[in-house]
């Protein structure tokens, strides 16, 4: 299914909220739409999904459909072919069985045909047991993957997901990406709005950044991701656990060096580079830790904030390290800011690069 977008606009109540978004997808694929906070993804994923009208501009699917119009019987009927689920999800009345059959349902499925197609969705996203559950007393994370389920009941083309992780526990959260990869191998184009730079970097082919209602860039992941220095995508989004430095090897091991501290990577890279740990690769412990990973670093704790179901903590390690971990393992941890703690992550982990001139 292929998707050309020309020159959108959109403003409400006078406001700009984005202005010339020009956009195509021509093959399958994972697709990513990155951006902070108020950039105009959501209005833009909805608008792509044709439930929203732009100001200005062209929206075109196979070359057949062009807005304005999407309420015409062209517009359905490309409706149809796909899904935008949101993040928090929208559960209705009703047990989990109901809410994920509920698309198949008015599209008018025979039951038994139904029952077959959502017992194996919710297997796949580890709810098989929870038919007769009521729907609004799942889990957040129980319930993004529900809604996920019951988007993919109907087989649509396009799936867009705003968000699709946020907020949720990590096991949830790698369904989902699971899930996810799944569909680009079935030929199926996913685009999903997103501020996690490490989801993004997992499962992307192509990213555009979204800033100030317009793309600033676009382009293979690996090329948007790594352009300029690491303080460009620090400073719009936050991103953790990004660092200039020096890849160095001595004798059978690599390290990379920043300023007085250094960690080991796995890198064919020597000389001036960057280098990136997901913080959810970084362990935290009372003890160093015997195991497998080259690098325990010995830190104090200098910040820690709740995100959901998960704790953010930032140790000084010689350089601030920020680690993701659950509320259990935080309390397990008995630690508050000033506490020592050991991170441990692999070598293997930390990506490096060279970084690609702005």
């Amino acid at each position: 299914m292929r998707l050309e977008a020309r020159d959108l606009a959109k403003a409400f109540d006078g406001e700009p909220v984005l202005a010339g978004v020009s956009l195509s997808v021509d093959k399958p694929g994972i697709y990513a739409l990155v951006g902070p906070n108020g950039s105009g993804k959501t209005t833009l994923m909805r608008m792509l999904a044709l439930l929203e009208k732009p100001d200005a501009g062209v929206i075109s699917y196979d070359g057949s459909f062009t807005t304005p119009g999407p309420d015409g019987e062209a517009g359905k009927a490309l409706r149809r072919r796909m899904i935008l689920v949101h993040n928090p999800a929208v559960m209705l009345s009703g047990s989990v069985l109901y809410n994920a059959g509920y698309g198949l349902r008015v599209r008018g499925v025979p039951s038994k045909k139904t029952r077959a197609r959502i017992s194996e969705l919710l297997e796949n996203l580890s709810l098989a047991g929870f038919e007769r559950r009521e729907a609004k007393t799942l889990s957040a994370g129980e319930s993004q993957r529900l809604a996920l389920a019951r988007a993919l009941a109907a087989g649509p083309e396009m799936i867009f997901l705003d968000e699709p992780t946020a907020n949720l526990d990590p096991m949830s959260a790698k369904l989902i990406e699971r899930t996810i990869f799944e569909l680009e191998r079935s030929g199926k184009t996913v685009v999903l709005a997103s501020h996690n730079l490490w989801q993004v970097e997992r499962l992307a082919g192509w990213i555009w950044f979204l800033n100030n209602g317009r793309i600033e860039l676009g382009g293979p992941a690996d090329q948007v991701l790594h352009r300029g220095d690491q303080s460009f995508w620090s400073r719009f989004l936050g991103r953790d656990n990004v660092y200039s430095g020096v890849v160095a090897r001595r004798g059978d091991k690599t390290y990379f060096n920043i300023g007085t501290m250094e960690f080991e990577v796995v890198s064919d890279i020597e000389g001036r580079a960057a280098a990136s740990l997901s913080p959810s690769e970084v362990i935290l412990s009372r003890e160093p830790l015997r195991s497998s990973a080259r690098n325990v670093l010995r830190c104090m704790v200098s910040g820690v904030a709740a995100e959901g179901g998960l704790y953010r903590v930032t140790v000084d390690a010689g350089m601030p390290l920020v680690s993701v971990i659950t509320k259990a393992s935080w309390d397990e941890l008995g630690l508050g800011e000033g506490g020592e703690v050991y991170a441990v992550f692999k070598a293997s982990a930390v990506r490096v690069w060279r970084e690609l001139n702005p």
